[in-house]
């Protein structure tokens, strides 16, 4: 929040480390804030403020019940509900987005099951949002032990196709939209359409200016450029599925008085000052 108000953040580039981008998050300069989270509740007392300030917030809250085993430091899929609810309140069921993702098949979680635990979370979400993303567990190099090990397994098509036919039906008579994330060509004959995330008739409707990535940030994306101003290493959650934990205990500190989330500026880094309107989302 103090990153708020004082319009101003530093972030470092994911991929090439000694970048450091200072920005310039005034409202004059931020056409919509999209929260992504699995625990809203710390957000229900801000988002007033945020409003406020001249920001239009925008949330999409990953709600599975996958479990303490698969997800240890998730908080429980009511208490999740109820934050999001009250949000929604605030801003609106279009500026809310239920996440189901990722659809995690085992012994014991089949497409029955997520049939099953998809239909209650649609009874606590109903009215409150338009729609909901969901996608599969997609394997990582960082996971490879997991997937060896049988904890995680990626998908058939088959199945995934299983998956979509049974929650689309409880979807639609909730008065969602079911619309899966980066699933390829597998749910073509399901009726359930591949969309981005992020995508550009979201930001179309809310006449948000927009441009599109010359390279998607991974096979089957379609999500409009944005610019990621969080950080790996700190998130508490613990997912096993996640091939951005572990956290370090030094990166899971957070100095609300930073400039930066969990890192600092080091010797060497390059900053790169993006500022007012001079360079767009599509310089990045």
């Amino acid at each position: 929040m103090n990153r708020l108000r004082d319009g101003r953040l530093m972030v470092r580039n994911p991929g090439f480390r000694g970048i450091v981008y200072d920005v310039d998050v005034s409202p004059d300069n931020v056409d919509a804030i999209f929260f992504l989270t699995k625990d809203p509740s710390p957000m229900v007392r801000k988002v007033d403020e945020i409003s406020e300030m001249g920001y239009r917030p925008f949330f999409q809250v990953t709600i599975t019940g996958n479990g303490k085993a698969l997800e240890p430091g998730v908080p429980d899929l009511r208490k999740a509900a109820d934050a999001f609810r009250r949000i929604s309140d605030r801003i609106g069921p279009e500026r809310m987005v239920w996440r189901y993702d990722p659809v995690l098949l085992c012994e014991g979680a089949g497409p029955e099951e997520h049939a099953d635990r998809f239909s209650e979370i649609c009874s606590l979400l109903e009215g409150y949002t338009k729609r909901c993303i969901f996608g599969f567990f997609e394997p990582h190099i960082k996971l490879g032990a997991k997937i060896v090990s049988g904890v995680l397994r990626e998908a058939s098509a088959e199945e995934k196709r299983d998956v979509s036919t049974a929650l689309l039906p409880i979807a639609e008579s909730a008065g969602m939209e079911l619309t899966s994330c980066c699933a390829g060509t597998a749910l073509e004959s399901t009726g359930v359409r591949d969309v981005g995330c992020i995508d550009e008739g979201t930001v179309r409707r809310f006449n948000i200016p927009f441009a599109k990535y010359t390279v998607p940030q991974r096979e089957g994306c379609t999500c409009v450029r944005t610019l990621d101003v969080g950080t790996y290493g700190t998130c508490f959650h613990d997912c096993v599925y996640c091939y951005a934990n572990p956290a370090s205990s030094d990166r899971r500190a957070s100095d609300p008085d930073s400039m930066m989330l969990g890192d600092s500026v080091k010797e060497g880094d390059e900053t790169v000052r993006v500022g007012k309107r001079q360079r767009r989302l599509s310089d990045f």
